[in-house]
């Protein structure tokens, strides 16, 4: 290894050893000041002992008893909450006693809580009444299809309860409640009765939907969203899939579902009644980087704007090494689901391994599967650029037909905390050069520790080209690695092959990869530490066997309500003599 090298892994090792002595550092909360008793719990089963060690004042040291007196009589009052919570698990003949065995010398006194539990209650016999009158309701849980486990624990019978509720919501009861339930027991046999009581109402089919609180939307659109046919039997499901369908449009603050009262027919309207958001958003951000300078953003977004959910907006970037104005339009289509989307877009590159200056025009359709969390898409583009590097001009005429297919589980877009988001991209090209790339893409996390404290990201992206020779392709549609969104610690496209200049050159080809650990150190600051790579070749295939460039280094987020905005420096693992010793990033959102 090159002393270079030696050099940069003495800095990456320095940098993970204090990221990890501060990670370590992290203790639990102080403690609670110290009591003048101590408290002890002798048999119950383990699980039930921690479960009671919850419940009891005494064990949790909320407040000091300094007297034998004051002690008695808070193990009095835990006592008949000990009781209850004994009853509640399933043991009906369970009693709870105590004694106190006073402090000796310098010892502490000893509340000694001795749980006679008794053996577990079984329930014997389930049965199912209703305060109203009705004809062909279920009378047991075998016609509901439940089979309840024989528990007497209150969690259980509860649970039992819900079970049958939701089946009654889910058989055309719209109306349907729990009005109680109690269980009787035979304290000689350890049995018990358990007797539910519910009000079902009247059954119900699905009718018209009638929307209240609407002001720009039309209300067929919101028809259309519907997960269900008219007259069908009323679901509670379909509502609540129906209320997720709305509140995807974005276009309302507040949403309430509810079925109306039936007619003499059974036939039940589907009340909507909304509040729309503000229609429009005028919004700006901005970014720094060593790599590519400062970056702004200012974006308009017009939901809705022609009452069916259509969304239009446009999107100005501004950075040193590109410019942008984008204008999109979206137009839901219900029936899909998912929508057809439109986009024209004027960006002006200046990179140090080209200029380009370009016009794309493109349409297209989405549709989502499973849920909406998988999405394929189909379109068409016609795009031209005009292109110098080297002292020479290029302009260029293509049209594309972009194929993806997207899989996107997160659980929030500036910093998610759970999911996958993996896609892959397929785009045949053709007019004044033919060819074909396509570009795999995944990323995810894991938490852990107490309270999920730390997080564990990766990502990585595969890139491949065809039918095209290495010179014959556009420098602006080569792949390049290296910068803020690529491998950390190197400049913008430069963690790559560079020219007698020191000018990127790109390729047809492309590897990265990049693991992150985050762990916070307070409610809304977290440290991060990380390590990406990657690697660009002429070949058609991602070659493994290149060179691969490697960035490491840390930073900190400060979890805002808006997102985290993050601060990362990072370092090149084998610097070049045209590569700067570092990298700085600021921006909103976490990199992955």
């Amino acid at each position: 290894m090159s002393a270079s090298s030696s050099l940069r892994l003495s800095q990456f090792l320095i940098l993970a050893a204090g990221f990890a002595g501060i990670v370590l550092s992290i203790g639990p909360a102080p403690a609670v000041a110290e009591q003048s008793y101590t408290v002890r719990f002798e048999g119950a089963p383990a699980d039930l002992k921690d479960k009671l060690k919850l419940i009891s004042t005494l064990e949790k040291g909320v407040r000091d008893y300094p007297t034998a007196a004051a002690l008695r009589r808070a193990a009095l009052r835990d006592i008949k909450a000990l009781d209850d919570a004994l009853q509640a698990a399933g043991y009906y003949n369970g009693r709870t006693s105590f004694e106190l065995e006073p402090g000796v010398s310098d010892q502490k006194p000893v509340v000694v809580f001795t749980i006679e539990t008794g053996a577990p209650f079984r329930i014997v016999e389930y049965e199912i009444l209703y305060s109203d009158d009705g004809d062909g309701r279920p009378l047991s849980f075998k016609e509901a299809g439940i089979t309840p486990d024989h528990s007497a624990a209150g969690a259980d019978l509860r649970d039992a309860q819900r079970q049958f509720l939701n089946f009654l919501w889910e058989s055309g009861y719209p109306a349907a409640e729990a009005a109680n339930r109690r269980a009787i027991a035979n304290l000689d046999e350890n049995t018990a009765h358990a007797v539910f009581i519910f009000t079902s109402g009247p059954k119900a089919r699905f009718g018209d939907i009638r929307t209240e609180g609407l002001e720009k939307t039309d209300p067929k659109f919101l028809s259309k969203l519907k997960t269900w046919e008219l007259g069908d039997q009323y679901e509670r499901s379909k509502i609540v899939s129906y209320r997720n369908r709305v509140a995807a449009t974005g276009l309302f603050s507040t949403i309430e579902v509810a079925a109306g009262a039936p007619d003499d027919a059974g036939v039940a309207p589907i009340i909507l009644n909304v509040e729309e958001r503000a229609r429009r958003t005028l919004g700006a951000g901005a970014s720094f980087s060593t790599a590519e300078g400062p970056g702004g953003r200012l974006f308009f977004e017009h939901r809705n704007i022609f009452g069916k959910g259509e969304n239009f907006r446009i999107d100005a970037r501004g950075s040193s090494i590109e410019q942008s104005l984008d204008f999109s339009l979206n137009k839901p289509l219900p029936s899909l689901p998912g929508h057809a989307f439109s986009n024209f877009k004027f960006s002006n590159q200046t990179t140090e391994a080209f200029n380009a200056r370009s016009i794309r025009v493109s349409g297209g359709i989405a549709k989502r599967w499973f849920g909406r969390k998988l999405e394929t898409r189909g379109s068409v583009a016609l795009e031209t650029s005009n292109i110098v590097a080297d002292g020479s001009e290029e302009r260029t005429y293509l049209i594309s037909v972009p194929l993806s297919v997207l899989w996107n589980s997160e659980n929030d877009i500036l910093g998610p905390t759970s999911g996958v988001r993996t896609g892959i991209v397929v785009t045949p090209y053709a007019g004044s050069q033919t060819f074909t790339q396509a570009k795999w893409t995944a990323r995810s996390r894991v938490t852990f520790g107490k309270g999920d404290r730390f997080t564990l990201a990766g990502r990585g992206a595969l890139g491949a080209t065809f039918a095209s020779a290495f010179d014959d392709l556009p420098l602006n549609k080569r792949f390049f690695a290296g910068g803020g969104g690529s491998v950390r610690g190197y400049g913008f496209q430069e963690a790559g092959p560079l020219d007698g200049e020191n000018a990127p050159i790109g390729g047809r080809s492309l590897i990265e990869g990049a693991v992150e650990l985050r762990g916070k150190v307070s409610s809304n600051i977290q440290l991060a530490g990380f390590i990406d790579t990657g690697s660009v070749s002429s070949s058609n295939l991602p070659d493994f066997n290149e060179k691969f460039f490697i960035g490491y280094g840390g930073g900190v987020r400060y979890l805002s309500t808006i997102g985290p905005v993050r601060l990362d420096v990072a370092f090149p693992l084998d610097k070049r003599e045209s590569d700067r010793g570092y990298q700085l990033y600021i921006a909103l959102g976490q990199p992955f």
